[in-house]
């Protein structure tokens, strides 16, 4: 390593403390670590072309060139300070820079080594600056990149950030800012970095990359960019000082109005057509980029907070020279936001103008724009590369009691998130995770469209918790099977995001199809079953009951037809009226009025011949009692064991019905 300091003056006295500032332009280097120091170049060179004596200005060892950026110098003759945005290279020979040299004088750089590569860099003159070189990677497309960032002027503090290829006939460009975004699809995302003082040509619509029908998107796309205004309406806002972002937002009431075509009368004026959607993406942007630090916080103003102060006009009203029937306009309108109720509005000076109904929806384009956030405005502040990074730490900010004390660290490089697990097509699986090609982005937003329609906005999810598209269920209020569309994008922690898509990657085509209603189904089934159960229980109750009645009437019918055949002998002393036979009950009794009168005879001529027949009528009585009695048991006899073998027959035909219908019934005796 070759380490050179380069010496300067710069508001400081290069003599006594009474003499006069000038600012040196002689070199020195050390090869032992600053131990020894050997004049590399004299100072106070003649030549008009010559290095100019500086300060303040940065130095930074290229291989084997010494390169040289700007700084300021003070000339005694001028009285003033000036600022610098040279850029000088110094050839610096290697070692052995000669054969049988005893010293290394032949290796130090002469006059010819000194080259100015330009004299007037893209970048504004400046001194404290901070200059970093990044030697070639993969990262850079294996090119050189020197970053220059920040340094100030007698005017401002400057916070932008500048990259060179170290090629002099390539020009230094702005970081992020000014991206050649048109050769390189990968830088492309970096069109959607927005901050406060960016132009409002950097406003645009962003559309994803569809899918074909045939669910294929193999080639990574980007997306389709489409301006929001054209270049005409950006002339006329630039022509009443409305430039950037910021302008919009704070531009005054008139100021508005008159893009929107009204100004006092006699006066011609171009209006533009969507200056409202405009003026609200501005105020989302505003309020999107916008960050506050906690009151607690140990770091200070390092990270730069463009938010951007809009002063609250007092409440109040005054007519103009419109319809007094009009409403006033109140002095805290801004010309576009609509008035609950309110059609037209009497402007001072204007007289009516259009109050707009409704405001406009950009949810879309703020969430496909992003902020850009750099270091706070700064100078003197120090920076290497470390670890495939630039590194910005500390500096001295707009005042000099304000000493920064944060580090930044800038990352170009767009994560790339791919799908690890997906649901298959045409199937009710609903679970996704994702994974990305850097170690730190484990956050990611999804969208999900359908038919080319949103059904969602861009949402977070992280690696750990996937996707879980269920509510895709129509039973759960969601749209129900169809086709679906996921994109999915890496965040990183400097806020990049895939700038790419396709199906080969993180971009997946399914048709849906709802899960079926396990529980539901069970429950019917097991519904079903129940019923089934009760109605075969039911009818076979009811079965059994019809042919129980069944057999109770048979058993009756056989009892009175047993009863009627019993009573038949006593039949022919009944009475037959005209219409037959009379029923049980008057035979019965008929019956018994019959052998009462034939014992009331009997017992009456045995009265009258009892004296003369009294033992043969004894005796004839006797045998004729017993024969009696002897025939009536006999027949109650036959009349049992009829109607016990009834009772059996009975019996078994009601078994053997039940016996077909009821094979593992009982009988009941």
């Amino acid at each position: 390593f070759i380490n050179v300091k380069q010496a300067f003056c710069a508001n400081r006295s290069c003599g006594p403390a009474d003499g006069y500032k000038l600012a040196m332009d002689d070199a020195w280097m050390s090869s032992d670590g600053g131990v020894t120091w050997i004049q590399i170049k004299e100072a106070f060179g003649n030549s008009s072309d010559a290095f100019i004596g500086r300060g303040n200005h940065k130095v930074v060892v290229v291989e084997d060139r010494l390169m040289i950026f700007g700084g300021e110098t003070f000339n005694p003759v001028a009285r003033h300070t000036t600022y610098l945005n040279d850029v000088w290279q110094v050839s610096l020979p290697t070692e052995p820079c000669c054969e049988g040299c005893v010293t290394n004088v032949s290796c130090l750089p002469n006059d010819s080594d000194w080259n100015m590569l330009t004299s007037n860099a893209e970048w504004y003159e400046r001194s404290g600056h901070t200059v970093v070189f990044e030697p070639p990677s993969s990262n850079n497309a294996f090119r050189h990149r020197v970053y220059l960032m920040g340094g100030k002027n007698a005017s401002s503090i400057f916070s932008d950030v500048w990259t060179w290829s170290l090629d002099p006939d390539e020009e230094w460009i702005n970081d992020i800012v000014q991206l050649d975004t048109t050769n390189s699809s990968e830088n492309q995302a970096n069109d959607a970095f927005v901050s406060v003082a960016s132009p409002l040509s950097k406003l645009k619509r962003f559309h994803l990359p569809l899918v074909g029908i045939d669910g294929q998107l193999s080639k990574f796309t980007n997306h389709a960019r489409h301006s929001i205004v054209d270049q005409s309406d950006l002339d006329v806002m630039e022509s009443v000082g409305v430039r950037t972002v910021g302008d919009l937002v704070s531009a005054d009431l008139y100021t508005i109005l008159k893009l929107r075509g009204f100004d006092y009368p006699g006066r011609t004026v171009t209006a533009v057509p969507n200056l409202c959607l405009l003026r609200e993406i501005a105020i989302s942007l505003v309020k999107k980029c916008s960050v506050t630090a906690p009151t607690n916080s140990r770091v200070d103003d390092g990270w730069k907070t463009e938010k951007l102060q809009i002063e609250s006009v007092p409440k109040s009203s005054f007519c103009g020279v419109g319809d007094d029937t009009k409403p006033c306009e109140r002095g805290d309108w801004d010309g576009c936001s609509p008035i609950p109720d309110v059609s037209v509005v009497d402007v001072f000076g204007l007289g009516d103008v259009d109050v707009p109904q409704g405001l406009h929806n950009v949810s879309s384009i703020i969430q496909e724009t992003f902020c850009l956030q750099v270091p706070a405005s700064r100078y003197v502040g120090a920076a290497e590369f470390i670890d495939s990074k630039v590194v910005v730490m500390g500096g001295v900010g707009h005042d000099d009691m304000i000493l920064h004390r944060d580090s930044w660290t800038r990352d170009e490089k767009n994560p790339k998130a791919v799908i690890t697990t997906k649901p298959r097509s045409r199937s009710p699986q609903f679970q996704f995770y994702f994974d990305s090609n850097e170690a730190g982005a484990h956050v990611f937003e999804y969208k999900i469209m359908r038919d080319e329609t949103d059904i969602t906005p861009w949402l977070i999810t992280t690696k750990q918790r996937g996707v879980n598209v269920a509510w895709l269920d129509n039973k759960k209020g969601g749209p129900g099977r169809g086709w679906y569309t996921l994109y999915v994008r890496a965040v990183d922690p400097a806020g990049n995001r895939d700038a790419l898509f396709s199906t080969q990657a993180n971009v997946y085509r399914w048709y849906y199809v709802p899960p079926i209603p396990y529980g539901v189904v069970s429950g019917c089934i097991v519904t079903a079953l129940l019923l089934i159960v009760a109605v075969y229980f039911e009818h076979r109750r009811r079965k059994r009951r019809a042919i129980i009645r069944k057999f109770e009437l048979r058993r009756l019918r056989r009892k009175f037809k047993l009863k009627s055949e019993n009573d038949t002998p006593f039949a022919s002393t009944g009475h037959i009226g005209r219409d037959g036979p009379s029923s049980n009950s008057h035979q019965s009794s008929s019956r018994r009025r019959h052998h009462s009168r034939r014992e009331e005879r009997s017992n009456h001529e045995g009265s009258h011949s009892r004296s003369r027949h009294s033992h043969s009528h004894r005796s004839k009585s006797r045998s004729t009692g017993h024969a009696r009695t002897e025939s009536h048991v006999r027949r109650r006899k036959r009349r049992s064991a009829r109607e016990e073998e009834e009772r059996l027959a009975r019996r078994r035909e009601r078994d053997k019905y039940l016996g077909e219908y009821y094979p593992n019934m009982s009988t009941r005796r």
